[in-house]
């Protein structure tokens, strides 16, 4: 478990590093020592390690996958715990940890769909660089033959800047959701209390001990989910202020810092949730910090969970006015259905585990679905949802979720569509270089071709 949160840890901090980096290299004179290295010019772009950094860590998890739940568990198909396994276990915990064997079959499957789905992100991260990069160097030789100074190839501006935020992003949802699967495996096989068997350990820690921390990195792994998914509607919202540039100053101070309200609330809120559930999570594992974990879920979750749905509502009608917008509409095309996509992941990531729950059996829901006639009452009684298997199946949908995200992503954000405001436009510096070669007056841009298409569908 601690191997575990290290892994949490390092996405965060490889995240936010990125994009420290990213502001960095948003500048000229660092992009052309960059681009002065040859090959590294590309290597050390932020999505460059992004990507480099993240992959590695989505390989290696689904390497322990192949090599432990296929291979040594032999796909799971004796890896529920048995009766005596661990002193001390009810015959009702048991039997609430056993999967299924529909259960199995479709978590085993989950991974492999996000392992497809991160292949998918990468390759749209790339046909969108690849994109942006040929439109520089065809312009660059269609200015001038005086133009000494080679394109900033792998230098983006910043609305695809924003743009590749948005696709790439779930790719750390992707390794959240696969680490999050782990965990609930490590519980339910009873892997986590391995260490513990027939060996000095056992007095040193108790399966209750064990099974609390595995489900708090659980935790953890489905609120990170949700907090790098609000990063990218920061982004998008973001993004879409960017193309009223051609507005009056005051009309675009406006729409950034009092149009987006809405959005701005969502995310704040939605990040003081995630990270207040894992604040929770963790506080829950040792015995001391019970009573802060018991404040922080019925103070401050409670009392934030009423100003966070009204933020949600904000956010989709500032996002329903800003979608309709003609400047926007003509970069980005359908608005509303490129956010939802973005909104889709936050949505299942917080509401779906709690629709799980409701249907558990002993909670509420079926409790009063018992009392139905008999003949409803029986397929009640054959209703066999346990917490666990809840969490599990979480994971695994969330797997299954983002891999129709990254589809529909990859289908609105066409690869062949420039988002820079001005598409037809050379960099300024080349605009300098060239205006000081020309004898005959004339501008470049009279003289430029598009080069890359102004379409709006799939690639």
């Amino acid at each position: 478990p601690i191997e575990a949160m290290n892994v949490v840890l390092l996405t965060i901090v490889l995240v936010i590093a990125t994009f420290l980096w990213r502001g960095i290299t948003t500048w000229q004179a660092v992009q052309k020592c960059l681009h002065c290295c040859g090959p590294l010019g590309l290597l050390t772009q932020w999505y460059t390690i992004m990507f480099i950094g993240i992959g590695v860590l989505v390989a290696r998890t689904f390497y322990d996958i192949v090599v432990f739940e296929y291979w040594k568990y032999d796909f799971l198909i004796d890896g529920s715990i048995k009766s005596g396994y661990i002193d001390g276990m009810s015959d009702q915990e048991v039997e609430a940890l056993h999967i299924t064997p529909w259960l199995r079959v479709f978590s085993l499957m989950a991974p492999v769909f996000g392992f497809l789905s991160a292949f998918v992100v990468a390759e749209h991260v790339a046909a969108i660089v690849k994109a942006s990069a040929r439109d520089s160097m065809h312009k660059w030789e269609r200015a001038s033959p005086r133009l000494s100074r080679r394109p900033l190839l792998w230098s983006l501006d910043k609305e695809t800047n924003m743009v590749l935020t948005v696709v790439a992003m779930p790719i750390v949802f992707i390794l959240m959701a696969m680490r999050a699967e782990v965990r609930a495996w490590a519980v339910m096989t009873g892997s986590c209390w391995a260490p513990y068997v027939n060996g000095a350990n056992t007095t040193l820690a108790k399966w209750e001990e064990v099974k609390t921390l595995e489900l708090s990195v659980y935790t953890g792994d489905v609120e990170m989910c949700g907090f790098f998914v609000y990063i990218t509607i920061f982004c998008f919202g973001r993004l879409c202020a960017s193309y009223l540039r051609d507005a009056p100053k005051e009309y675009q101070f406006a729409l950034k810092w009092a149009g987006l309200q809405g959005v701005y609330l969502y995310v704040i809120f939605g990040m003081l949730r995630s990270l207040g559930n894992v604040a929770a999570a963790i506080a829950s594992v040792n015995p001391r910090y019970a009573y802060l974990s018991a404040v922080i879920q019925d103070k401050f979750l409670t009392e934030i969970g009423p100003i966070f749905t009204a933020a949600t509502i904000l956010c989709v009608y500032n996002m329903l006015i800003i979608g309709g917008m003609s400047d926007i509409k003509a970069k980005l095309g359908n608005v509303n259905m490129k956010f939802q996509g973005v909104r889709f992941l936050v949505l299942v990531a917080q509401v779906q585990l709690m629709a799980l729950k409701g249907l558990t059996v002993g909670s509420k829901l079926y409790l009063a679905a018992e009392q139905l006639p008999p003949k409803y009452a029986s397929t009640v009684h054959e209703w066999h949802l346990s917490t666990y298997r809840a969490q599990l199946m979480h994971a695994a949908l969330l797997n299954y979720e983002c891999f129709l995200v990254v589809l529909w992503q990859r289908c609105l954000w066409g690869s062949k569509v420039l988002y820079k405001v001005d598409a037809r436009e050379l960099p300024e510096e080349m605009l300098e270089e060239s205006a000081r070669g020309e004898a005959d007056g004339d501008t470049l841009k009279q003289r430029l071709l598009p080069a890359v298409p102004q379409g709006r569908g799939c690639a």
